[in-house]
């Protein structure tokens, strides 16, 4: 059997469902327009973000530099919310995304997202998703 290990100390902080809701509402209109600058606005200066099984960035301006080049593969992108759940410093959302890639064609995948929030901002980052199709 293995055991729990936990790599940071648990958090007083509690995220209500309801600023979670927000902030996943907001972080997803940022990323479906394919804005950095908005994006910008939600993420620590040192996060993490890893998107599937490619390695992890660190740092903002290198995630918003891995997101941009990621934004010009596609032409347009449209993530449904289905379910989302925070626990102490962490949100945790799934749904699907619907994508359409630069010659037309269109592809939707399922999603989970789950971020460690900060001083309000993003300071973890992780999307499961395999991108692998497009």
């Amino acid at each position: 059997m293995t055991s729990l290990v936990l790599k940071t100390p648990l958090s007083n902080t509690k995220i209500s469902t309801l600023e979670a809701t927000n902030l996943i509402t907001n972080l997803y209109q940022a990323v479906d327009e394919k804005s950095t600058s908005k994006l910008s606005t939600f993420l620590a200066d040192d996060l993490r973000f890893q998107l599937g099984n490619f390695d992890p960035v660190r740092g903002k301006k290198a995630v918003l530099e891995a997101n941009d080049n990621f934004f010009q593969i596609i032409d347009t992108m449209t993530h449904r919310i289905d379910s989302i759940w925070a626990q102490g410093d962490d949100i945790i959302c799934k749904g699907e995304v619907h994508y359409k890639r630069l010659d037309q064609s269109e592809l939707s995948l399922p999603f989970a997202t789950v971020l460690e929030i900060k001083n309000s901002l993003i300071q973890d980052y992780q999307v499961y998703v395999d991108v692998t199709p497009l």
